[in-house]
Formats: C-alpha cells, structure tokens, sequence
C-alpha cells in the first residue's frame, strides 16, 4: 500500500491513472442527515426572515441569501463545509443548497421554483408564450452574452480576482478538499433547458442557425471566463458537461452533436489543456455510441457512468481505460436509495475491483436528501478501507 497521501496528491495521482493509497471519493453532497454526521453537528432551524421582500436572482446563486438570519446561514456554511471535508476528497458544488421553499423571478425573467428539501429548482413560468417569443428571447439572450463576454476581455483581471475571490471562500469552508475551478458547457444544456424540449425542437428546425448562433455566443464566453482564471495553484481540473444522452440512448442524433456539439467542447477543452488542466466531463445517460467523438473531443475523465441508464463501468474501464479516469457508477437513484448497506459495500468494492487504478468513487451525480446516510456511510467506509 501507498504511504498516506494529501487529498490533491491522491487526485492528481488518480487522474494520471496511477496507484493511490485509498480510493477518493468524488461527488456532491446534499444530503442533510450527512452533513449532521459528518460535521458532527446538527443543523440549525431554518427561519425565514417574513419582513424580508422577495429578491430575484440567476439559477445557482441562491436567491434566498438575505431572507435567513445571517448567523443561520454562516452556520450551515460551516456545517457543510466541515461534512465536505470529512466526506470528500473532491467535489464541484460547495453549499447547503436552497433555504426557502419559494417563487422568484430571475434575471432572464424566468419564474423558477426553487425547492429545500428537494434541494433544487425548476422553471415555472417563461418570458414568452410562442416560437416567435422565444426566438426574440434567444437573440436578447445571445446580446447579453456578448455583452459578458466583451466584458471580461476588455478587464480579464478584474474579473479573475472576483472570481478567485469567491473560489477562494469557498476553499476555505472545505479544507483541503479539491473544488474543481469552473463548471463549463458550450450552452447546449442552458438553451434546451430555457426553452423546453418541444419549443427546442421547434426553432432548431425552423430557425437552426438562432440555437447555433447561442451556442458559440456562449462557448466563446466561456472561453473568455477559462484564460482570464485558469490558475493550477487553485485546482488541477474542471467539468466540462453536455447532458447528451438518456437511459439507452442520445438526446439527440450524433449528426447534430458532431456539428454543433464535439466542436465547441473539443475548442473549449483545448483552453483549459493550455492551462494545465484535466477535463472531466459530465453527461447523465447513455453515451456508448459517442464515445469515441468525446475521446477525440480531449476529455479526461468521465462523469457520472449512470449505470441504469446501460453504462457499464467494466466495460468503459477496459475499452477506455488506458485514455480515461472514470468517476461515479454508484448509483443513487435506486442503490443509495433503497438497498442495504451490505448490498452498497458490494457494489463499491466490485466498482473499486474492475476499475482503479484511475478511479474515484461516488453516485451518480449527487448525494441528495433522496439516498440513505447508512449508504453513504457504507460507499465512504470501502473507500476508506485502502487498496
């Protein structure tokens, strides 16, 4: 066995494919019965402010801020970030997640719902009723990117000591746990998910060149965002993502992703590659039929091999193992959520049998309020009992 290693030396090492003292353990914990246990603190009350109004906010930056008293929410940030770093030895989401079941309206016009216990948000309502309507939502959005993108170009230092600022904080909640330094998509997910599938649909066959258009608008934001930050002393990797695929199959045809798609992932992980830094990519489903396009693409690992929607971690490791480091495949829909814990430390070990070295542990995706803490106890438990 290995001499006892730091956290960034074990992921450094695992991302290498090398050979580790223990398995890490890669995911995002939102699961408040383990942030109890593994803080060691329980959580306190959540209180809702009623004097405060109701502010709007983008998806992700936690529009509830403000409506709890302050000493609760510095609380749970410490609580948190102690369970992350007990639990975890890298993540890419550092917070408790939603404090208040409520309505608001984001900066787009959006109504999204965003739910605590669920510890998520969805659309409600749109800013449109009709194709027209969000085709004129499209162009808005696309000139406000561009406008974004103009922005960190013309001051990149600016804007990288905001951002290192915020990393930074957040680093310091966890430890020494690695936080991946940025979460970056070629836009693909944000339009789909803005617009809805059908209406989607819709204007990729009536106006395909609008969807086209957004997506290089946000890919070259993106691009903007990677050289004004890209610091390796901060972090060795990032997520890239693209949800492509669902249980058995793609989202969409492999014509349509090799012309829109794979380019701008290929462009935008060749930035962070001139940085230094390793690519995980993140897609839920069913991905054998592209693998080979996301190979090219320059990916470096693999995120989460959703093993009920057909991924097979065994198979991945053998085909793809000598070009990938591979994270997920405990699945936690279903394992993490209904079985035993005897039957979780089985699965985990025969993950660990078939695919380390090069391998970090975790569920598929996140570790939410929906999966067992005796589950993830157990998952933590096989990692801990070194290789």
């Amino acid at each position: 066995m290995a001499a006892v290693m730091t956290k960034r030396e074990r992921v450094e090492r695992t991302m290498a494919l090398q050979e580790t003292d223990r398995v890490p353990i890669y995911d995002i914990l939102l699961n408040d019965d383990a942030f109890e246990h593994f803080s060691g603190e329980k959580l306190p009350p959540i209180v809702p402010q009623a004097s405060q109004r109701e502010r709007g906010g983008a998806i992700g930056s936690e529009p509830d801020a403000g409506e709890v008293a302050e000493e609760t929410q510095r609380s749970l940030e410490r609580i948190v970030g102690k369970a992350i770093n007990r639990f975890l030895d890298m993540t890419r989401s550092v917070g408790f997640g939603p404090m208040v079941e409520k309505d608001f309206t984001d900066e787009l016009g959006f109504v999204i719902h965003q739910a605590p216990h669920e510890k998520t948000s969805w659309i409600t309502q749109r800013p449109f009723d009709d194709d027209n309507g969000a085709a004129e939502f499209i162009k808005r959005w696309i000139s406000k990117t561009r406008g974004e993108t103009d922005d960190i170009r013309a001051d990149p230092g600016a804007y990288r000591e905001r951002y290192h600022r915020r990393f930074l904080e957040a680093q310091a909640r966890i430890g020494d746990t690695v936080n991946l330094l940025a979460v970056q998509g070629v836009g693909l997910d944000e339009v789909r998910h803005r617009l809805g599938m059908e209406v989607f649909a819709y204007l990729e066959s009536d106006q395909p060149g609008l969807i086209s258009e957004f997506m290089e608008a946000y890919t070259q934001y993106n691009l903007a965002v990677c050289h004004a930050i890209a610091d390796l002393t901060l972090s060795p990797l990032v997520l890239t993502y693209g949800d492509i695929a669902c249980k058995g199959r793609l989202l969409h045809s492999p014509a349509y992703l090799r012309r829109e798609f794979f380019p701008r992932l290929e462009r935008l992980q060749d930035a962070w590659h001139e940085h230094g830094f390793k690519c995980l990519f993140h897609s839920d489903g069913y991905l054998m039929e592209v693998m080979d396009d996301l190979i090219e693409s320059g990916i470096d690992g693999l995120n989460p091999i959703e093993v009920v929607a057909g991924m097979n971690l065994a198979e991945i490791k053998a085909r793809y193992g000598r070009k990938l480091f591979l994270t997920g495949a405990i699945d936690m829909s279903q394992l993490l959520h209904r079985a035993s814990p005897a039957q979780v430390r089985e699965v985990c070990r025969e993950a660990i049998r078939v695919a380390y070295p090069g391998y970090f542990i975790g569920s598929t995706t996140e570790s939410d309020n929906s999966v067992k803490l005796e589950n993830l106890v157990a998952m933590y438990e096989v990692a801990m009992e070194g290789v």
